[in-house]
């Protein structure tokens, strides 16, 4: 009997590894979450290792204009805009004003604000208002799950061929499998979730895969 290798590695001891070993979260990145903690900010930003994982596919497909839905304390977008490496723009959009407030020092203390283009509002009235600016050469969402395919539908129309989709927590907090959860806000939310994957998973447009990290990180190319 021939036994398949393991999709993923769910280990503590090998997570502590990767980060002890790659070293994702430098001293600014790690002043976003201290600050974000003295504000009452959630602390629901990517994971450390994600944020290196968005840096490095933003570099690698030398993205120059990028979309991303949730800014929250800026974390994330600082890690895009490492990526772009002085040559691009990211237009961030979150819907609440403190948090915007909180990602502008965050930028600024980065250095990377001059990268960043911030819009604040609801996500698809926000993405509706950008569409001049496309197309655009990746979207990063990680705002309200349930809104997913609504930003799936959206960077369908304004991606490039050969543009990069990217959702997080794709894993549904470890509940992407589940059926009939009795949570009803949760079950809405995985449903939701389910629909994003399952949509990428079967685009004759896209090519596409989700990463085995702890939240789950979707990643698709648009191929036509």
């Amino acid at each position: 009997m021939i036994m398949e290798k393991a999709f993923s590695q769910t280990s503590e001891k090998i997570s502590n590894y990767a980060i002890d070993t790659f070293k994702p979260e430098d001293s600014i990145l790690k002043e976003v979450k201290d600050r974000s903690a003295k504000l009452n900010i959630p602390l629901i930003q990517v994971n450390n290792m994600d944020g290196l994982h968005l840096e490095l596919l933003i570099r690698i497909s030398k993205a120059k204009k990028i979309v991303e839905v949730g800014t929250l304390a800026g974390y994330s977008g600082i890690c895009i805009a490492r990526g772009i490496q002085n040559d691009g723009i990211l237009h961030t959009i979150e819907l609440e004003q403190k948090h915007a407030d909180a990602a502008k020092e965050s930028f600024q203390k980065a250095g990377v604000s001059h990268l960043i283009k911030q819009h604040v509002g609801p996500g698809i009235e926000m993405l509706k208002s950008i569409e001049k600016e496309g197309p655009f050469d990746a979207i990063f969402i990680d705002a309200d799950k349930v809104s997913y395919p609504k930003y799936l539908t959206w960077a369908e129309d304004n991606l490039k061929v050969g543009g990069l989709i990217i959702g997080d927590n794709t894993f549904a907090w470890g509940n992407i499998y589940k059926e009939n959860i009795e949570d009803p806000e949760l079950n809405t939310k995985v449903i939701a979730l389910r629909e994003f994957n399952s949509r990428l998973a079967n685009s004759s447009k896209f090519r596409s895969t989700i990463l085995p990290t702890g939240e789950g990180l979707t990643v698709a190319i648009k191929v036509s």
